[in-house]
């Protein structure tokens, strides 16, 4: 990303009152083609409504010059979303350098708790799809 991305990316995470944002997928990955859209993930400090989130999505789809974008508010993902986007994701923004710390710390190790059991989880959907289809 340019400096002048970086810099409106910060300005629209602040305006919105963001602890710190992350961005996932193929974006992130470097797999994106120029028509993917952006994966995007904060952490808010207040409760964001639907318009407010709708105007950070348009806001944060302008500063990365990106046709599409999706959104995704940490404080209600769930735990298998939150562990990809902190073991794939890029920090884009950080305004609480210890709560984002905590965040990630805290994930990771219920993250790594319930792995065993999402693979147990999806072993089990497998072998039911491998029997009788979906």
């Amino acid at each position: 990303m340019s400096t002048r991305a970086d810099a409106s990316l910060e300005q629209v995470l602040a305006a919105a009152g963001a602890r710190f944002a992350y961005l996932f997928g193929s974006r992130a990955s470097g797999q994106a083609r120029a028509d993917s859209d952006a994966d995007i993930a904060v952490m808010p400090t207040r409760e964001l409504g639907l318009r407010a989130q709708a105007r950070l999505a348009q806001g944060l789809a302008r500063a990365l010059a990106v046709p599409d974008l999706d959104l995704v508010l940490l404080d209600r993902a769930t735990l298998e979303l939150r562990g990809h986007i902190v073991q794939t994701g890029r920090l884009l923004f950080s305004a609480d350098e210890p709560a984002r710390v905590a965040f990630e710390v805290r994930t990771r190790s219920e993250y790594l708790d319930f792995l065993p059991t999402l693979k147990a989880l999806e072993r089990a959907y497998l072998a039911q799809v491998a029997r009788h289809g979906l």
